[in-house]
């Protein structure tokens, strides 16, 4: 089997999911007609893998896929992920099941290095400028009590970040309402009154003490459904500001797999009734892979609107490559004439 794209002689890269063809970080595979293509990466081409080299490994390939729970489908057009990485092109019928969720997970690996820069960034900066300032007033003496000071700042300042505006028609008092992260910490989801789910936020609203007249008071707010899914996925964002590693992000993907469905993700964590942060007047609180599973499943059908363009793309490189692979194959499987 050849290494190199026969379009543009840039290599086609490996792949450890495929012990019988390891040609190929991106797989195409057809086994219905026993078709196999190594999909190059920088021409986006598709190499025909020689007749007596495709069946076990398409053989492989369908397993793999149909065991995959990350993928998404169109009517004729496949696309999953193995956990190697590589990426398998089923053409076919769409198989049951599927979680595009894996898509979304990039975002979190890539969220992760820029807070680590970030952190580091910030941290250099701090050393260096409130050592300074303390060492030229008062001496080594006082600087961890600025430096401490500064970091409670900073915190207070990421927990004022705003999140998200309610509509007045959302809001008891009839006023927009600015939602900040701060209102997240013992907010709790759970199954709605009505269905779906809700978001219950004890300190979101500022409202006219009955008691004390001209106080105001911090009142709870219930979202429903629509509303609390609105909130969480801009929520959930700033709750996982530090994203995740690739181990943590297996684990929370496994956690909405083992759901079932992103759907049911979301109905079995409201069933759990978690506070979202940890909060003094919260009992029990996320763990942080079940946070993350959240956000990703809040944001399952976005990704899935996201992959239908690209799987289109797919559908008409595989319809390019269909003529010329029908031709190849018959010319490989034609009786040979005697002389």
């Amino acid at each position: 089997m050849y290494r190199h794209c026969i379009y543009c002689s840039a290599d086609l890269g490996a792949n450890e999911a495929l012990e019988s063809f390891p040609v190929g970080r991106t797989l195409a595979f057809d086994a219905a007609k026993g078709r196999l293509w190594a999909v190059c990466g920088k021409c986006a081409r598709w190499n025909l893998a020689p007749i007596e080299e495709r069946w076990e490994p398409v053989e492989d390939a369908e397993r793999l896929f149909r065991d995959a729970r990350m993928r998404a489908q169109s009517e004729n057009i496949g696309l999953a992920r193995l956990p190697d990485g590589t990426r398998l092109i089923r053409v076919g019928a769409a198989l049951q099941g599927e979680l595009a969720a894996w898509r979304y997970g990039d975002q979190l690996i890539k969220r992760r290095r820029r807070h680590y820069m970030l952190v580091g960034a910030a941290t250099v900066a701090g050393i260096v400028g409130f050592a300074g300032v303390a060492y030229a007033a008062v001496g080594w003496g006082s600087y961890y009590a600025v430096h401490s000071v500064g970091r409670s700042l900073w915190k207070e300042y990421l927990r004022n970040r705003p999140i998200h505006t309610l509509a007045a028609h959302e809001t008891p008092d009839g006023q927009r309402v600015t939602l900040r992260r701060r209102h997240l910490e013992g907010a709790v989801l759970r199954p709605g009154s009505q269905g779906g789910v809700e978001l219950s936020m004890p300190r979101a609203v500022m409202m006219p003490s009955a008691k004390w007249k001209g106080v105001l008071v911090e009142t709870p707010i219930v979202l429903p459904d629509s509303a609390a899914r609105r909130v969480l996925e801009r929520g959930m964002v700033h709750l996982n500001a530090s994203g995740a590693d690739r181990d943590r992000l297996t684990h929370a993907i496994g956690l909405i797999a083992s759901a079932g469905s992103a759907e049911e993700y979301i109905s079995g964590t409201a069933s759990s009734r978690l506070a979202l942060a940890r909060d003094v007047n919260a009992r029990r609180w996320m763990p942080g892979e079940t946070a993350l599973a959240l956000e990703i499943a809040l944001h399952e059908e976005q990704e899935r609107r996201a992959l239908a363009g690209e799987l289109s793309i797919l559908e008409a490189a595989w319809r390019d490559a269909e003529p010329i692979a029908d031709i190849a194959d018959r010319l490989a499987t034609a009786p040979t004439q005697p002389e």
